[in-house]
């Protein structure tokens, strides 16, 4: 499902437009109230990342899903559309067989940090006041 064009350079694997839409639908679908049940498996999954030696792409990632939980906690009324995107992310982030198994060495966490990404990418055009560059 993911376009993977190459195991060296993150610039080159990409969310294809198939990707997005398959996406998009599971983001409609997400329930507001399991919130507190996403952000209780975040930390734990946090802990673990950060007690390893991170690569670039894993911190990135792991600073954009710190981005996102700010934006939660900073804006209290975010659409429901903006939260649901940050839910997924998150809930992405937190599931370890998602499209890229994250137990694969130097290639698990690429689809989440992409997936972060696109969601960033998405509420900075939303919310220019951010500055999410």
């Amino acid at each position: 499902m993911i376009e993977f064009l190459s195991m060296v350079d993150p610039n080159l694997f990409r969310l294809t437009k198939k990707d997005k839409e398959h996406y998009r639908r599971l983001i409609e679908k997400i329930d507001l109230k399991v919130m507190p049940s996403i952000m209780k498996m975040l930390g734990p999954k946090l802990q673990r990342m950060l007690s390893s030696n991170l690569s670039e792409i894993e911190l990135r990632l792991v600073q954009n899903i710190s981005v996102l939980v700010g934006i939660l906690q900073t804006y209290p009324n975010l659409t429901e559309s903006i939260q649901k995107r940050i839910l997924f992310s998150i809930s992405y982030f937190c599931d370890e067989d998602d499209e890229i198994p994250d137990i694969i060495p130097g290639l698990g966490y690429l689809d989440d940090a992409k997936v972060a990404e696109w969601i960033i990418e998405s509420i900075s055009d939303e919310m220019p006041e951010l500055s999410l560059a």
